[in-house]
């Protein structure tokens, strides 16, 4: 079986607070909006059963076009959320080291792993994505996850058996697809690509 995790398509601006989510809930821009469309055609050669997102708009609004496509539903899913930033979203840079210096160096030391003030810690996000990563091995589908930036960077980590806080070594652009297949013999799963671009150029090699 193999697993689509995509980065969501290019977020718009404005205000956009989600008070279930707690944190800005931006959709995604016109360019994102082509960019999603982009990413539909790649996956017309491919084959999936089941379309998931995160619980942020910008996530599913990428999926829309994806999951029309092939005739299925989105299946929002919590697992999918981005790092929880906590309190930090609204803060300047400035503002977080002021207020908060043990986290700022912790965290740009790149040395251990850190609880955003208020949020989560890169392992939180790494159970959580276990708890997934299980639950569609059992189904045995196909399918394509949209998600984030963070929490892809993170899902290499785990599967490369990385410690979380080396996830800055990796990016992940808008729409970039990082392509798992679960290897059931060895009960492992097996990074065939990272950050695919979605351009049009791009599809037509892949």
């Amino acid at each position: 079986m193999k697993l689509y995790f995509i980065r969501h398509a290019d977020k718009g601006t404005g205000d956009c607070y989600n008070d279930h989510l707690k944190h800005q809930d931006f959709p995604i821009s016109d360019l994102g909006k082509r960019r999603a469309e982009n990413l539909a055609v790649y996956f017309e050669r491919k084959e999936i059963s089941a379309v998931y997102a995160s619980e942020y708009l910008r996530a599913q609004q990428t999926a829309a076009a994806l999951a029309g496509k092939n005739e299925l539903e989105i299946v929002v899913d919590h697992h999918l959320n981005e790092i929880d930033n906590g309190i930090l979203e609204e803060m300047s840079d400035a503002d977080i080291k002021e207020k908060y210096p043990s986290f700022w160096n912790d965290f740009f030391s790149y040395s251990k792993d850190v609880r955003f003030p208020g949020g989560e810690t890169g392992e939180d996000v790494k159970e959580r994505q276990q708890s997934l990563l299980n639950e569609l091995v059992a189904s045995g589908k196909n399918a394509a996850l949209v998600s984030h930036e963070g929490y892809i960077r993170l899902l290499i980590c785990n599967l490369l058996g990385l410690p979380v806080y080396k996830r800055y070594q990796f990016a992940i652009g808008y729409c970039g697809i990082t392509e798992i297949e679960f290897c059931r013999d060895l009960g492992k799963w097996k990074i065939i690509r990272m950050n695919q671009a979605v351009e049009p150029e791009a599809i037509q090699r892949f």
